[in-house]
């Protein structure tokens, strides 16, 4: 039952060489029913010779046994044995006529040409001839081979013909079917890398949209629409988050919005909103709007990049809140040092000795509670800003620094030395200058051990002030060394020698560049350490040597 059921399945869908066979025997059957009828209306007498009615039958016989064979069973060859038939069955039709029922040759001639090789078309042909040639021997005249002729030569031409635009037909086919190949894999390619680009996208936290210069929305990756709560498949609904002004405040106006804003052209960079999202959260978004140059196949349009920066905001308002305190609790200590200490110089029988350490502990106390009232602007924006710079002579500096840690140097048994050129003009802000060298010569002077040595080399070097604070102290490893310049980190060797904090040193790097400046550090466990600074001239310096040497 399965095999009949997949036999009847095989015959009620042929394949498309059985539909091609069946199509080009049925045109010319459809032209031989015709006929039949023009016959029997105008000239039935002719269904009286044999010849003819024999030719008739024999073609609908042809077609209903082309309709039944099982095509596709058999071998391609098999086919030809149809055409040839019916260009027998033909020269019965046409045999002892004066009517031209030869031109039905071109269907059996046609068919050769289009589907078999010439050399099959020779022999169609070749049979026509004889046909043609055994009609004529029944009355054999110059008209009867003037007719052959003209007769084939005419099939000849149809059947040439046919034969090279069926080639031509199989080898445009041909190279369509390679072009269609490739353009198949260059978009399976194209799909590809569009889907790993979907895949990149929807992969990184920042969301990322992208306008048309009408304001359309034409992509949004995953972080964009979690963010603003939009539908992924439809991104142009509206947004079920709201951006503010700020924590808490006004809603941003439609018109002031940042999508609005891209939306019309506008480009941007780090415009900060508020954002409460749909899962009842406050977010704070960096939003930028960058163009998109028009390429081939695509417009110009706007890349919308949101960056949450919660995270970073919340670090830097508690940095501040802990700035405020620490600046609000040292405020009252250093007032009263230094205003026992101002009272303790009044006495008329101090010695000098004792005058000039009350007098060291005053100018460090003022110093303190300077910087006490300046840690809410101790950020890199606030200390990067070159109004409060002046030309200042850093000799002096380096000399009042080392002179006040000479006592602390004395009483640890550590010597220092200074090698100073006469002078060392720069533009900096003298009391982060004065910050700078404090930094550095007091780690010298704690982490180096009793009879050690620290020295401070200051000299000019072309267009900058070098620095150099070097000792013979206990030095850094060097798997710690990359890190000596993070927040908070210490050597579990300092943390062993002395107190401290871990973040001196990257204040003072952030300082130095904010000079313009840089700060390198070499050392060695157990050796010591250098410390390398390296400051630009006062310009005015730099302008009057430059006169000298062209004087």
């Amino acid at each position: 039952m399965a095999t009949g059921g997949r036999s009847e399945s095989a015959y009620t869908a042929p394949g498309t060489r059985t539909r091609s066979i069946w199509l080009t025997q049925l045109v010319l059957a459809a032209s031989v029913v015709m006929l039949c009828v023009l016959v029997l209306v105008l000239q039935p007498e002719l269904f009286a010779r044999w010849n003819f009615a024999l030719g008739m039958l024999s073609l609908i016989v042809l077609t209903l046994a082309t309709l039944a064979i099982p095509w596709a069973r058999l071998p391609r060859q098999a086919v030809l044995a149809i055409p040839f038939l019916d260009a027998l069955a033909i020269g019965l039709v046409a045999s002892n006529t004066e009517l031209r029922f030869g031109f039905l040759w071109v269907f059996p001639v046609m068919w050769v040409a289009m589907h078999f090789r010439v050399a099959y078309l020779a022999v169609m042909l070749a049979l026509i001839g004889a046909i043609l040639l055994v009609d004529s021997t029944a009355a054999p005249s110059n008209q009867a081979a003037l007719r052959i002729f003209t007769v084939l030569l005419s099939l000849t031409f149809i059947g040439i013909t046919a034969h090279l635009a069926m080639r031509q037909t199989h080898a445009l086919r041909r190279l369509l079917s390679r072009q269609a190949g490739r353009l198949t894999v260059a978009l399976g390619r194209a799909s590809a890398q569009e889907r790993r680009t979907n895949e990149i996208l929807n992969g990184v936290d920042t969301g990322v949209a992208r306008l048309s210069p009408s304001g359309e929305v034409l992509a949004v990756n995953d972080a964009y629409a979690r963010l603003y709560g939009l539908d992924p498949l439809d991104p142009s609904l509206p947004a079920r988050s709201v951006e503010y002004t700020e924590l808490r405040g006004m809603p941003v106006p439609p018109s002031a919005r940042p999508f609005a804003r891209a939306a019309r052209g506008e480009l941007f960079v780090d415009a900060r909103v508020w954002l409460f999202t749909q899962a009842g959260e406050w977010r704070v978004l960096s939003v930028t709007a960058k163009p998109l140059a028009a390429s081939d196949d695509e417009d110009a349009s706007i890349l919308l990049v949101v960056h949450d920066v919660t995270a970073i905001t919340h670090a830097q308002r508690e940095r501040e809140r802990l700035s405020a305190m620490a600046s609000h609790e040292l405020k009252h200590p250093l007032t009263v040092m230094i205003g026992n200490a101002e009272l303790a110089l009044e006495t008329e029988d101090l010695t000098p000795k004792m005058r000039q350490r009350l007098e060291a502990i005053v100018s460090a106390s003022e110093r303190m509670l300077e910087m006490a009232n300046s840690m809410l602007h101790t950020s890199r924006t606030a200390f990067s800003a070159r109004e409060a710079f002046d030309d200042l002579d850093l000799r002096q500096i380096v000399v009042d620094s080392v002179d006040s840690f000479r006592a602390t140097a004395n009483a640890h048994e550590v010597e220092i030395a200074l090698e100073l050129d006469e002078r060392l003009p720069v533009t900096a802000d003298g009391f982060r200058v004065r910050q700078v060298i404090d930094n550095l010569v007091s780690n010298a002077i704690k982490y180096t051990a009793r009879e050690g040595r620290v020295r401070v080399v200051g000299e000019l070097d072309g267009p900058m002030v070098s620095l150099v604070v070097s000792d013979t102290g206990i030095g850094i490893a060097a798997n710690d060394l990359p890190n000596i310049l993070t927040p908070y980190f210490r050597t579990d060797t300092a943390t062993e020698s002395a107190g401290g904090t871990g973040v001196g040193l990257g204040i003072t790097q952030a300082f130095i560049a904010a000079h313009g400046g840089t700060l390198s550090i070499d050392s060695e466990a157990g050796v010591g350490t250098t410390v390398s600074v390296r400051l630009p001239r006062s310009a005015r310096a730099v302008a009057t040597t430059g006169t000298e040497t062209r004087a």
